[in-house]
């Protein structure tokens, strides 16, 4: 059962990186981990490791779920509307709520990496597009 579990789980996480190309076009994803969560098997963990080149920037964009983004190179603006845009630089983490609309880029003139960790609604996609 556990190989299944785990090709299927594998299976969804490639779905979903694949999902996010139009917004990290300039960028590689990597899925690290994809699992629901005992006794919430409507809540789902996502973890995503982002390789992005100094000309990235995304869509507009919401998050389903909490996302907290640690920065392991380089760094990046995160710009949620409402608040101040702010530069996360490597070594530094953020959390970001559900459903805020924001845009992200690089700052770093080599790129940056970071990895994004979500809890969210089982089968949603970790962003969603929120076109102005």
């Amino acid at each position: 059962m556990i190989p299944q579990r785990t090709a299927t789980g594998a299976a969804s996480a490639l779905v979903a990186a694949l999902a996010l190309m139009p917004l990290f076009a300039a960028g590689e994803t990597t899925s690290i981990l994809k699992s629901t969560l005992e006794g919430q098997e409507e809540m789902e963990a996502n973890i995503v490791r982002f390789d992005v080149g100094e000309e990235w920037v995304t869509d507009r964009h919401i998050h389903p779920g909490h996302v907290f983004v640690y920065v392991t190179e380089g760094s990046i603006e995160v710009d949620v509307e409402g608040e101040d845009p702010r530069r996360i630089a490597a070594g530094e983490a953020f959390y970001e709520p559900p459903d805020r609309p924001m845009v992200a880029r690089t700052m770093s003139s080599d790129g940056a990496s970071f990895i994004v960790f979500q809890v969210g609604p089982q089968d949603k996609p970790i962003m969603v597009s929120q076109p102005e």
